[in-house]
């Protein structure tokens, strides 16, 4: 009896030493570090402009960011901490400039922390457009508007230091209403030129341009206006040519016996195409034949106190829309 107790006392020792001798495991040293590339981060817009508004946040698959301490620092300097503090907003300065971010993430529970570093690069690139084949007339100030069916040219001119010191180095992508053109891209090709859609208002086209090296993106998208073109009435003088300084309106009254009328297709899509349109004019209704000079028409009033309508149609039969008509009333 008593060396049953004795065997059972000594058992009861031996197990309370081995529990109190079990080598003690810190969390630290059990917890798996995080990676910084498990740290994703999302910026927008992607490729900012100067002084434009720019957001950062942070997301990860692998820890709770809504419980981690984050810092944020520029320039060695803390602008922003706290737990949870996942997302930063700030002004982007001005062209060939670059802000550039240290984040210090420390998981909820945890003594170890991972560092991320973000560079954000303002970029910036100009498009511009124009038409190709728009018609206006001689001394018209301004360029013309894109009519139905007319030829768009869009250029990209990159315009700060960063692109410029490795320009015949960049890598172009078109896309026309969020639809990439494979063929209008590549390498130098800063470029583009395409005939609008007959059924649009207005042409949105993108351009995204990158260096070779990938130390420069930039990315825009502008809204191109589809403008119906317009005929406009002026009067032509023997001596002084076309009078472009004062449009001829309804009820205009001629008081010469002869009196040259020009029409002015202004946008139409006419320039280098001029032989694929034909033209219809009209006095009070009634066919006339064409003009020698297709955009000039010859009025001499028989009577005296009455009015007389001319109109003409300008068409280019090959396209569904590139047509324009005009109609001017004139006192006799």
């Amino acid at each position: 009896m008593i060396n049953s107790r004795i065997k059972f006392l000594t058992s009861m020792a031996f197990i309370f030493l081995s529990v109190f001798f079990i080598p003690q495991t810190s969390i630290a040293e059990l917890e798996v570090p995080i990676q910084e590339s498990e740290i994703l981060v999302e910026t927008y817009p992607e490729n900012p402009e100067p002084y434009q508004d720019i957001s950062i946040k942070l997301t990860s698959y692998s820890i709770d960011l809504n419980k981690a301490k984050i810092e944020w620092q520029n320039a060695g300097k803390i602008i922003l901490s706290g737990i949870g503090k996942t997302s930063y907003s700030f002004k982007a300065l001005g062209p060939n400039s670059a802000v550039i971010l240290t984040v210090n993430i420390t998981p909820f529970g945890s003594y170890t922390k991972v560092t991320k570093q973000i560079v954000v690069k303002v970029s910036e690139i100009d498009v511009l457009w124009e038409s190709v084949d728009g018609y206006t007339p001689p001394f018209y100030k301004g360029k013309s508007f894109v009519s139905p069916e007319g030829l768009i040219k869009v250029v990209a001119i990159p315009n700060t230091s960063t692109i410029k010191s490795g320009k015949g180095n960049i890598v172009y992508k078109w896309a026309v209403e969020d639809n990439n053109v494979s063929n209008a891209g590549g390498y130098n090709k800063d470029a583009y030129i395409f005939t609008n859609n007959a059924l649009k208002n207005k042409e949105e086209v993108t351009v995204s341009a990158s260096s070779v090296d990938n130390q420069y993106s930039s990315k825009k998208t502008i809204s191109i206006p589809i403008t119906p073109a317009k005929i406009i009435f002026y009067k032509k003088s023997p001596t002084d040519g076309v009078l472009y300084n004062q449009a001829l309106i309804d009820n205009t009254f001629i008081e010469e016996e002869e009196l040259i009328v020009v029409a002015e297709p202004y946008f139409l899509a006419l320039k280098n195409n001029e032989n694929l349109f034909d033209y219809k004019w009209k006095i009070n209704g009634n066919d006339i034949d064409t003009p020698s000079k297709k955009t000039e028409l010859t009025i001499r009033p028989a009577d005296r106190g009455g009015f007389a309508t001319i109109s003409v149609v300008m068409e280019n039969l090959n396209t569904f829309l590139q047509k324009v008509t005009g109609q001017l009333k004139i006192t006799l």
